[in-house]
C-alpha cells in the first residue's frame, strides 16, 4: 500500500529516488521494476509491474465507448514504461513523460494506495484549486463509510452476543 507526500529533486540524469518506505512496500525485498505512464490531470502513474499488469487484465474496456476505449489504450500503453530500479533506488523516467508532466527539478510524490503518483508540485497546486471536489468532499464519504461499517459489523456481532438475563 502506497502513503504519503514526499518532495524529492530529480537527478541530472532524469532519474527519481523513490521513497524507501514505497520501494519497500513489496512482499519480501521490495519492488524491483515499476510500470510508469501518463497519468490524470497531469501527473505521471507509476505502478508496481504486477499491479500494473493487474489493472490491465482487469479493466473492462466495454465500459467506455468504442473510440474513448481506443483512444484510452493506445495512450495509456504507449506512455508505459517498464522500469528497473537501480541499485539506489531511483527509476529512469522518459525524458517524454516529465516533459508532458512539466517536471523538471522538484518532484512531488503521492502515494495513492495502490498507485504512486508524480507531480510538478506547482501544477498540482493548481490542479487542487482548479477541481470541482475537494477534499473535505471525498473525506465526508469515507468517514461516514467508515463509520457505517464500524456500526453494520457492530450490530451483527450484537447478536450474536448471549442474553446476560439468560444465563
Amino acid at each position: 500500500m502506497f502513503t504519503g507526500r514526499y518532495t524529492h529533486k530529480l537527478d541530472a540524469k532524469g532519474r527519481l529516488a523513490l521513497p524507501a518506505r514505497m520501494r519497500n512496500a513489496g512482499k519480501g525485498k521490495g519492488y524491483t521494476e515499476f510500470v510508469v505512464s501518463k497519468g490524470i490531470d497531469g501527473c505521471i502513474a507509476v505502478f508496481p509491474t504486477e499491479k500494473f499488469e493487474q489493472f490491465i487484465d482487469n479493466f473492462d474496456p466495454s465500459e467506455l465507448e468504442n473510440e474513448q476505449g481506443l483512444n484510452f489504450y493506445r495512450e495509456f500503453a504507449s506512455w508505459a514504461h517498464y522500469l528497473p530500479v537501480d541499485n539506489q533506488g531511483r527509476i529512469n523516467i522518459p525524458q517524454a513523460l516529465l516533459d508532458c508532466a512539466e517536471i523538471k527539478d522538484d518532484v512531488l510524490i503521492l502515494g495513492i494506495i495502490d498507485w504512486i503518483e508524480l507531480w510538478n508540485p506547482e501544477k498540482y497546486q493548481k490542479h487542487l484549486k482548479s477541481s470541482d471536489s475537494s477534499y473535505e468532499d471525498g473525506a465526508k464519504a469515507f468517514f461516514s463509510s467508515a463509520i457505517r461499517g464500524k456500526r453494520k459489523k457492530n450490530d451483527s456481532n450484537a447478536s450474536e452476543c448471549p442474553d446476560p438475563k439468560s444465563g
